[in-house]
């Protein structure tokens, strides 16, 4: 009889784990459907004198834009910015030679929250990106993502405003508030939302409130099994180890606490955070995300990773170099899928369930 065999998002390929059907417990796996993106209505959006801000560079969102300026068609008028421009014009030729950087922000202390200047100039903005589950804010968004990205001191009077760590997916927090708060303030702004599902848009929503966007994930519930293999969701979302940690918590209902965890992340780009770069290289302590006096970018996720180390066996599928995840994170590694697999099966025992998400990024678990 032919072993089940499932295919992760890892980077901008696939994986395959292989798992002997008596183990497979119950699969979750979003897949791309029916699609209710307007494009005719979005492409209206960026007629005439507009400023079109690319917030992240997920698929979904390169996607997304590539198919609106299609149907726009002459874009002479159209002004784009993003972060890193050349993963912008790779993906979507049309735009190739035509997109601004605008760096990000620094995250200065004190009172202080101070625009990139392009936020500030006269004329319509159009903000885009794709949502995804974050332990932090609950959800990212576009205004998260501007908040964070492009206003000096954003991020941190942000991240601060939660007096607790507690990863709380898909529950509005008041880090979010803050950034909904310092958005609030850009005049002619529009956010545009994308809702993943398989690797694309299911959904673009406009100026849409928290509720709307968390419900337009995939939910679903199923009994915790003592393991879970899970995906982060690939390019975009498992560039760095920062970006699979904090998608990790919004499927954590699949496994039960004090259950085995093997994670599928390329981290082609690395650990992502500063706060996990000094961890990583000793700069920091373990404790590190506890102190709140000074707020590093990412400190939270040492807390993060601590909490996640407590409450469950990891075992990391990637591609960072073994000084980092093993002996700078402290987490055990796996050099290819069939030795990940097999040391997961030995600490459960032979019989052992075991629960798969293949995209994190996309859905949201709960316990049965």
């Amino acid at each position: 009889m032919a072993l089940p065999e499932v295919w992760f998002p890892y980077g901008g390929v696939e994986t395959l784990v292989t798992i002997q059907a008596e183990n497979l417990g119950t699969m979750v796996e979003p897949i791309a459907g029916e699609r209710n993106v307007e494009t005719e209505r979005l492409a209206e959006l960026l007629k005439g004198e507009v400023a079109l801000f690319i917030c992240d560079t997920s698929p979904t969102t390169l996607e997304t834009v590539q198919e609106v300026i299609r149907v726009l068609g002459r874009i002479d008028s159209l002004k784009v910015l993003a972060v890193e421009p050349k993963r912008v014009e790779g993906p979507i030729p049309e735009l190739k030679g035509r997109v601004f950087q605008l760096a990000r922000s620094a995250q200065a202390e004190g009172d202080s929250l101070i625009p990139a200047s392009p936020l500030t100039d006269e004329g319509r903005k159009v903000f885009i990106a794709t949502a995804r589950p974050d332990p932090l804010f609950g959800i990212i968004d576009a205004k998260v993502e501007v908040a964070s990205n492009w206003f000096a001191g954003g991020l941190r009077y942000a991240a601060t405003a939660r007096k607790d760590l507690e990863p709380t997916p898909f529950e509005k927090t008041l880090s979010f508030e803050r950034a909904e708060e310092i958005t609030r303030g850009i005049d002619g702004a529009t956010f545009l939302t994308a809702i993943p599902r398989g690797g694309r848009a299911k959904a673009v929503l406009q100026n849409a409130p928290f509720d709307a966007i968390a419900n337009g994930f995939l939910e679903s519930t199923l009994p915790p099994a003592r393991g879970l293999i899970v995906g982060a969701g690939g390019r975009g979302y498992d560039d760095t180890f920062s970006s699979a940690l904090r998608t990790l918590w919004s499927v954590l209902g699949g496994v039960r606490r004090t259950g085995e965890i093997l994670l599928v992340s390329e981290c082609a780009e690395g650990l992502g955070s500063q706060a996990l770069e000094m961890l990583a290289s000793g700069r920091m302590s373990g404790e590190g995300g506890r102190r709140r006096e000074k707020y590093i970018p990412g400190v939270e996720e040492i807390y993060y990773l601590n909490k996640l180390k407590e409450d469950y066996g990891v075992l990391l599928l990637s591609g960072l170099p073994e000084i980092f995840a093993k002996s700078g994170l402290g987490l055990a590694t796996a050099r290819g899928s069939g030795e990940a697999v097999g040391r997961l099966l030995n600490k459960l025992g032979r019989t052992a369930k075991v629960n798969i998400v293949t995209r994190a990024a996309e859905c949201r678990v709960r316990s049965a």
